[in-house]
């Protein structure tokens, strides 16, 4: 998404299409097609100084990596109710390398300190993620393989292990 021709919002060209890139490759493309389709034209300049500023100053710097910053943003989207924004930062956090069991000491850690009923929700908000992440690879590598038969070695079929 450029900058629109016309609009005064005030980014940085640099800075915003760092911004742009960034905000692709971590939420990906389909994400970020969604977030930006049919905007009123209205709310182009609060859509660009909101992305430069969280992807392009922001998840760029460089006193924490992205993974400590995936890491804050579960606890910080939990303590604050924001169950949408966080299904979309579990997708981030997946880019950034944690595994699920990160996510789950991360909302585990955050539900001590939020609540639990930020915890509960926050579960289902991850087995929802978990599910439409297992069903997207799923439909990547096709259906699954049938696999080889391994044969026993001759004469050996139905014994123990030596001893």
């Amino acid at each position: 998404m450029k900058p629109r021709a016309g609009r005064k919002s005030g980014v940085d060209p640099r800075i915003y299409a760092r911004a742009v890139k960034l905000r692709r490759e971590l939420t990906g493309g389909e994400y970020t097609k969604g977030a930006d389709a049919d905007l009123d034209p209205a709310l182009m300049p609060v859509r660009e100084l909101l992305t430069e500023w969280v992807w392009g100053r922001i998840w760029t710097r460089k006193g924490i990596d992205r993974r400590t910053r995936s890491f804050m943003n579960i606890g910080i989207l939990m303590a604050l109710n924001r169950p949408h924004e966080l299904a979309v930062n579990l997708r981030t956090a997946v880019t950034n390398g944690l595994s699920r069991t990160e996510i789950a000491e991360a909302i585990l850690h955050a539900a001590a300190y939020c609540g639990v009923p930020a915890g509960v929700n926050a579960i289902g908000v991850a087995r929802n993620f978990f599910r439409d992440e297992d069903a997207r690879n799923a439909d990547r590598r096709g259906p699954p393989r049938p696999k080889p038969r391994r044969s026993m070695p001759s004469g050996r079929e139905g014994q123990g292990r030596n001893r």
